[in-house]
């Protein structure tokens, strides 16, 4: 797992999508989100390309929304941060896609943020660790990266609604009334166990990084803090580790949703979903909706 991979909950993009700001009604549908919304995408000149095939397009499609609907995730995107690619960047550019006849709103995001004091993103501290050969990965030996357990509920609940980006919830509220707000979680990246895959020359090498209990653990406190932040907010949960199951990295060619270092065939940096991963995440956030 490369570091720029899994930087991959993080690099770089603009919201485009069907229907365009400006009717005051509002679109049926908006999306927020980072990479793994959006697809890992840069460009130097400050815009958010998205893949044409990421799950919120293909979630629209499947609610038969034509073109009334629009995407505001922005790769590398941030709640609490300022510069480029911040959810308040999104809500801005998603405010007049916002109105009463909104019915959904969804939020991907946690894996840009840095937590308890760490000057590198849960993303980079990841990457960072799983390339560690001396230290392992069971503990992440820089001090700069993120302490899991500053990974909580009231912690992205507080980022939410009074992080460098503003009251996300509250515009949202406002602007919508109407809508349903879910944060959707990360889909399953890594194996159960706590070693790391990875190729090498064309070769499997299944337990390139054996000790990575600190990779699983970072992984698994954001799904459970986004799970608590949406229960103390009022909002939705919608899980995706469930749908994804037994897909993640380290499963062979055709059968794993999340890219590798050697997944040439894919559009996407590594530890990002294939296009196959992404489709799957719209099936099951379709399950969540239609419930």
């Amino acid at each position: 797992m490369s570091t720029l991979a899994v930087a991959g909950l993080s690099v770089g993009g603009q919201g485009i999508a069907g229907a365009q700001p400006g009717d005051q009604a509002g679109a049926r549908y908006v999306s927020l989100g980072d990479s793994f919304t959006s697809g890992p995408s840069y460009d130097p000149l400050g815009g958010c390309p998205q893949l044409p095939y990421t799950w919120p397009k293909q979630f629209a499609q499947q609610w038969g929304l034509g073109g009334d609907w629009f995407d505001a995730s922005c790769s590398g995107a941030v709640v609490d941060g300022r510069g480029t690619n911040t959810f308040g960047q999104q809500i801005q550019a998603a405010a007049g896609a916002m109105g009463p006849r909104t019915e959904l709103v969804t939020i991907q995001f946690a894996g840009n943020e840095t937590y308890g004091g760490a000057g590198r993103s849960a993303a980079w501290s990841v990457g960072t660790c799983v390339l560690d050969f001396v230290n392992g990965c069971n503990d992440a030996a820089d001090p700069a990266a993120v302490r899991p357990d500053a990974i909580t509920g009231p912690e992205l609940a507080r980022r939410l609604t009074a992080g460098d980006s503003g009251d996300i919830i509250g515009r949202i509220r406002s602007q919508a009334p109407n809508a349903r707000i879910a944060i959707v979680g990360y889909p399953t990246v890594l194996p159960r166990d706590t070693s790391v895959c990875l190729p090498i020359n064309g070769l499997e090498v299944p337990d390139f990084q054996p000790r990575a209990a600190y990779a699983r653990l970072v992984l698994d406190r954001i799904e459970s803090a986004q799970r608590a932040a949406a229960a103390s907010l009022g909002v939705d949960f919608w899980s995706l580790k469930g749908a994804t199951a037994g897909h993640d990295a380290c499963q062979p060619l055709g059968q794993r949703w999340i890219t590798r270092i050697g997944d040439f065939h894919e559009h996407v940096l590594p530890f990002h979903p294939t296009q196959d991963g992404y489709g799957a995440q719209a099936r099951a956030l379709t399950g969540y909706r239609a419930g």
